[in-house]
């Protein structure tokens, strides 16, 4: 997911830590109990802490910036800077809901392949290069559709978190494209007040996976963010 942006970030002389959530790479499943993004943050605040981290700049995408903010509202002293890319902090609709948990009984009878072809068609921009709409048909393939089938649940399930990012006296980046297809532009983080400094930008003509379309920007903008949020 961030193999063109970690090396970037690494070249800049941060240390790089990108865990695979439960059920992805080498991580165990969660059981079905702890099917929750409060339970994959704890799960990451362990990783982080058995790293001998003390304080890091939390980046999530997607879903991981849902992780990310169930982290700051469970470990705030751990969080040194909080940064949100192609997320948002709100709660599902209850239709959006109802859509997670339809598509969770597809993945059940059909397996990943279920959410083909359209979800690959919805992660990149409209004119994203046709390599890129191979490699997110293959990264859908080959999502193990129990990890699948928890992220929806988890993600159906989360709260609100509006509250964490406003509150969070942290250096805060929001990172996002405007021709996002899959979390429009406009749910974008906004924020009404704010603890912290924030860096909102808004990439033109890039779709839901600025790591992938746009890779230099995105660690550009991630370099700065971690700057402030680390004090160099």
């Amino acid at each position: 997911m961030w193999s063109e942006v970690a090396p970037r970030l690494a070249d800049a002389g941060f240390r790089v830590l990108c865990p695979d959530l439960p059920a992805y790479g080498q991580s165990p499943a969660l059981p079905e109990d702890r099917w929750t993004v409060e339970a994959y943050a704890e799960e990451v605040a362990a990783f982080l802490h058995g790293t001998g981290a003390e304080r890091v700049a939390v980046a999530g995408h997607s879903f991981g910036g849902y992780v990310a903010l169930a982290l700051a509202h469970a470990d705030r002293d751990l969080i040194a800077g909080l940064g949100l890319v192609s997320s948002r902090t709100t709660a599902d609709t209850e239709a959006g809901r109802a859509g997670r948990l339809a598509t969770i009984e597809k993945v059940r009878a059909q397996g990943s392949q279920a959410l083909l072809p359209g979800l690959a068609g919805k992660l990149l921009a409209p004119a994203a290069p046709d390599v890129l709409r191979v490699r997110a048909t293959q990264m859908i393939q080959a999502a193990p559709p129990q990890a699948v089938i928890a992220g929806l649940a988890a993600m159906a399930a989360r709260p609100d978190r509006t509250v964490v990012l406003e509150s969070l006296p942290r250096p805060l980046l929001v990172l996002h494209g405007d021709a996002d297809q899959l979390i429009p532009v406009a749910e974008a983080p906004k924020p009404s007040r704010q603890a912290g400094p924030l860096d909102r930008i808004i990439l033109p003509g890039i779709g839901h996976m600025p790591m992938w379309e746009a890779p230099a920007k995105t660690a550009e903008a991630l370099q700065a963010w971690a700057r402030s949020a680390h004090g160099v």
